[in-house]
């Protein structure tokens, strides 16, 4: 390569990398070099370079342009990463996508999503993807409700960014973690977190970011009854210049709501409508149920605070229909609160009431949830701080081990490569565990665990499963005649077949000798016996060669139990698979049956 080739190279990658810092600071400017840098790749025909410019602009447009461009733009772009078999940058397209369809799904589905990436963020992933899919875990966790797993995600989070020093980032979690902590009424916590994401945002001039974290400030500002220091925190981002307004639209429609909120209070009304008229218009884009509960709230708030109680109870009626199926009860609190208000202007006594209790109770469970995730929070932070402390406790010790042969900064690089040996192993020794070590399938550990948590899936979402346990046939003769060796290759060969015939929703595992079990999601009786055939059919046709010997005409017999027909927990559906194959090798083997003998469909 020439030295010019390898400069203009060097060119590219740093306006992509300058493009990428940019997202929060600047999105214009970001999108401006991610094009720049495209361009000059397509006119030199750098393909990897492309990738990287054209991942970046799909995450501009996810980030502050619309859903489905930016869903469009990953998926086309798919086929030349994997081409370029970058697995990192795959593992970005993945978390993007995954951010696309969980504002489509539920949380819980989301929340499945988010674990299967951090798993391989584990393997091919940066701090900086790690940081970003544990917010991502704790934003769907708290949505789903499950607010302990939430807070603790986003304090994996906080760890990530204070040890990486990721600013932009670490302003980020700092404010999501306040939004929960506010969400659960826990203001003591909540503001202390927001400070510090306002603080940084400042300091670091992170424009993109200024509206979510000025509206969490705000929004929990005004809960705590300081509404001057709200309206100082609304104003410091109103009285930016346009040109450094930069923000997503939803976080701008959750900015405008809390900033008609903020002039609510103050009874500044025709500012407060002009904010909550933005407010509507942008969450009505967006098409988020949270932002479009919270922009009519605050709607109907006004119109009552300008004499409009007709129009404010219309609104808060459609807040009330938004509110339905979030799990934080912030907003249920504030809406009920508010008609209780309105109808008693209207003097609808009777249903003023009614809100009237639903806003005590929930204000009640408001109380315990804050009391609870105060708790909470206090013993995840001392759970970090003790594992902080014996990280720095083995550290020292290992730091006297050394200090007699090398000085402090060889003493540091000889730590972090043990650290790294260590989490290697670790990540070795997990895998391990639950692998086969001659087929490299899962094991029958793994079997027992993750069966378990398919048929809840199965449960929850109301789908069939099937279980298959694969016998070879005739394995002992093939021992016997050819040697333990030409025995493990043919469990090999049948491993590897099973591996590449399966889709990524299945798994198969060695269930002990000759024996394998496939699990098929979503697939009932009769789909499992086809595809079991066309995999017996495969098998006869392998010749497996090894020290100058050929085994073929190969066969194996199987055994297949669908849930819930045949069993509703792993062990009532291994029995039930075992007594099929055991049905299928007393009928002659090299055929597939399941639990009601009639019903038997191949034989060979």
């Amino acid at each position: 390569m020439s030295a010019v080739a390898e400069y203009d190279r060097e060119q590219i990658a740093a306006l992509i990398e300058e493009a990428w810092r940019q997202q929060y600071i600047d999105p214009d400017l970001a999108r401006t070099l991610a094009v720049q840098a495209r361009d000059q790749a397509l006119l030199r025909y750098d393909r990897a370079a492309l990738a990287e410019a054209s991942l970046c602009l799909a995450y501009c447009e996810l980030r502050y342009g619309e859903s489905e461009p930016a869903r469009q733009m990953l998926v086309e772009l798919r086929p030349l990463l994997l081409e370029l078999d970058n697995r990192r940058a795959l593992l970005q397209l993945d978390y993007g996508l995954a951010v696309i369809e969980a504002s489509r799904q539920d949380a819980e589905s989301a929340y499945v999503r988010f674990l299967e990436l951090a798993a391989e963020a584990e393997q091919t992933g940066t701090a900086t993807d790690r940081f970003l899919i544990a917010n991502a875990l704790g934003t769907a966790a708290a949505e789903a409700g499950q607010q302990e797993t939430g807070l603790r995600h986003f304090y994996q989070a906080l760890s990530l960014a204070r040890e990486h020093r990721f600013g932009p980032q670490l302003a980020l979690v700092l404010s999501n973690l306040g939004s929960c902590q506010h969400d659960a009424g826990n203001y003591q916590d909540a503001i202390r977190f927001l400070s510090e994401s306002f603080d940084r945002m400042q300091t670091e001039r992170l424009d993109a970011l200024a509206p979510l974290v000025a509206g969490n400030l705000a929004m929990c500002q005004l809960a705590m009854g300081a509404t001057e220091a709200a309206f100082e925190t609304v104003a410091a981002y109103l009285e930016r210049p346009a040109e450094r307004r930069h923000a997503a639209r939803g976080d701008q429609a959750f900015f405008q709501a809390i900033a008609a909120h903020t002039f609510a209070v103050r009874g500044d009304w025709e500012r407060a409508r002009q904010h909550a008229s933005l407010a509507l218009v942008d969450a009505k884009a967006c098409g988020d149920r949270r932002l479009q509960a919270h922009a009519w709230w605050v709607s109907g708030l006004v119109e009552r605070g300008l004499g409009n109680a007709e129009a404010a109870l219309a609104a808060l009626r459609q807040a009330e229909l938004h509110v339905g199926g979030l799990n934080d009860l912030y907003y249920p609190i504030q809406i009920y609160l508010e008609l209780a208000q309105t109808l008693s202007t209207l003097e609808r006594w009777q249903e003023a009431f009614v809100y009237l209790d639903l806003h005590r109770e929930l204000q009640q469970q408001s109380q315990g949830s804050a009391t609870r995730v105060r708790l909470q929070s206090t013993r995840i932070e001392h759970e970090l701080l003790e594992a902080e402390r014996e990280r720095d406790f083995a550290l020292l010790k290992q730091a006297e081990a050394e200090r007699a042969r090398r000085d402090l900064e060889a003493l540091n690089l000889e730590l972090q490569r043990r650290m790294a040996e260590i989490e290697a192993l670790q990540s070795q020794l997990r895998e391990q565990a639950i692998r086969d070590p001659l087929t490299d399938l899962f094991n029958r550990r793994y079997l027992q665990n993750e069966l378990h948590s398919e048929l809840r899936l199965a449960e929850r979402r109301h789908y069939r499963l099937c279980v298959v346990l694969i016998d070879v046939d005739h394995f002992k003769a093939v021992n016997d005649t050819y040697g333990h060796p030409m025995g493990d290759q043919v469990l090999i060969e049948l491993a590897t077949l099973l591996r590449a015939n399966i889709r990524g929703s299945d798994f198969a595992c060695r269930y002990g000798g000759e024996e394998f079990c496939l699990v098929l999601a979503d697939i009932d009786v009769a789909a499992a016996i086809a595809r079991v055939s066309d995999l017996l059919e495969r098998f006869r046709a392998v010749r497996v060669e090894l020290a100058g010997q050929t085994v073929e005409r190969l066969s194996f017999s199987a055994g297949v139990a669908e849930y819930p027909r045949d069993g509703n927990d792993p062990d009532s559906l291994l029995r039930a698979a075992d007594q099929a194959l055991y049905r299928a090798k007393d009928n002659g083997r090299n055929r597939i049956e399941i639990v009601e003998a009639k019903l038997a469909v191949v034989e060979w």
